[in-house]
């Protein structure tokens, strides 16, 4: 198989999965969204509690083609006028300070000095709980990178499945991000080091940035990094499936 049409492949796998799990966050009341306090995530469970059932799975659809366009494309699939609508809503409701962020806003402004969680004890944590956490799982783990930037590797199908992390100021105090990509390259077979695709928390729920989380305190270094780990798990889990069939020995020049 070539790398273009692998590359396809994995997007509409990715892009098929990721309606699935959106649709499994809507039936099981948004736990992912909820769960953050702040930021796109938390913005975009407080507009989806503004809508009926039906139009969150249309706004889903909606959010989901715009973000997997090489899927779409390989599907012929188009966006209809209520999933425009709805997109042109949440980027309007997107645009204006709200809840936790609005209330942390409001008090800087005041004069009040309020101390964040920070990045070295963020840092610090997601490297103990993500070692902790592969174990025999993982057939190569290695830890590169220096602060603020943290990337793990673990090798799936011939790919190295790199699980990235950021650590920043208050507002992305920690970005996370999965990448699939090739070891070595493939001369003289004519594919270079390669990248297969992006798949992350953010991707399936229908978003073009990492997920990213801010405004965070101490108190919820521990849960949030949970969090984490736990999607960590789930994309592991599901890596090998959507990977299957197009294992990186199998990839030939175009």
């Amino acid at each position: 198989m070539t790398y273009s049409k692998a590359k396809r492949e994995f997007a509409v796998r990715y892009y098929l999965w990721g309606q699935s799990e959106f649709k499994r966050e809507i039936d099981e009341s948004f736990p992912i969204l909820r769960s953050f306090k702040a930021g796109i995530f938390g913005k975009r469970y407080r507009f989806m509690q503004q809508l009926d059932r039906r139009e969150q799975l249309v706004l889903a659809s909606g959010l989901l083609k715009r973000n997997n366009p090489d899927a779409v494309e390989a599907l012929s699939e188009n966006f209809t006028p209520e999933e425009n609508a709805l997109l042109t809503q949440l980027r309007e409701f997107s645009l204006r300070p709200e809840g936790l962020e609005a209330e942390i806003l409001a008090r800087q402004r005041s004069g009040e000095k309020i101390k964040f969680a920070s990045k070295a004890k963020l840092r610090r944590t997601i490297i103990n709980q993500f070692k902790s956490a592969s174990g025999s799982e993982c057939l190569n783990l290695a830890i590169v990178g220096l602060d603020p930037e943290l990337n793990f590797k673990i090798k799936c199908c011939g790919w190295l499945l790199n699980t990235h992390f950021e650590f920043y100021g208050i507002n992305r105090q920690i970005i996370y991000f999965h990448q699939i990509k090739s070891e070595t390259a493939k001369e003289p077979d004519g594919v270079r080091d390669i990248i297969l695709g992006f798949p992350s928390l953010s991707g399936w729920l229908g978003m073009r940035a990492e997920a990213s989380w801010a405004y965070l305190m101490d108190e919820d270094i521990q849960p949030v990094c949970d969090f984490i780990i736990q999607r960590c798990r789930n994309f592991f889990e599901v890596a090998p499936k959507l990977l299957k069939g197009l294992e990186f020995e199998k990839i030939t020049g175009e």
